[in-house]
C-alpha cells in the first residue's frame, strides 16, 4: 500500500501541488507501486530507466475526504539490448510520459495510483 501522508496533511494548503509532486518524485521510478505503472506506460522503449522522475499535477478534486488528482509523469526508458559482452549499443535513455490517476484518502494518507493513458 502506498502512503502519501505529507500530501494528505497538505491538502488544504496552498503548496499542496508542490508537496504532492515532491513526495511522488521521491518514490522514484523503481518504487514497487509506481514501477509497474510506468512500465505499462512505455511507448517508445522496453524498460523503465533507473533515473529521477518528474511529476506535474494537472488537476485535483475532493469528494468526502478523498482526493483525486490527475498527474503527468516524465521518466526515462531504455531499449534493452541483448546484454552480450560485445554488444556495441550504448545504453541511452529516452524520455517517456504517461498520465496517472491518484486516489488519496485525506484521513490516513493511503493512496492508489492507476494508469490513465500513455500520453
Amino acid at each position: 500500500m502506498l502512503r502519501l501522508t505529507r500530501s494528505a496533511a497538505a491538502w488544504k494548503d496552498s503548496d499542496f501541488d508542490a508537496v504532492l509532486t515532491n513526495e511522488i518524485e521521491a518514490l522514484g521510478a523503481q518504487h514497487p507501486e509506481l514501477h509497474p505503472l510506468l512500465q505499462a506506460g512505455l511507448s517508445q522503449t522496453s524498460a523503465v530507466a533507473d533515473e529521477p522522475i518528474t511529476v506535474s499535477v494537472f488537476g485535483t478534486d475532493e469528494e468526502e475526504g478523498q482526493i483525486r488528482a490527475r498527474l503527468g509523469v516524465f521518466y526515462g526508458g531504455v531499449i534493452a539490448g541483448c546484454n552480450c559482452a560485445d554488444d556495441p549499443s550504448p545504453v541511452d535513455s529516452i524520455t517517456e510520459h504517461c498520465s496517472l490517476l491518484l486516489d488519496l484518502d485525506c484521513s490516513n494518507g493511503k493512496a492508489r495510483l492507476s494508469l490513465l493513458d500513455r500520453a
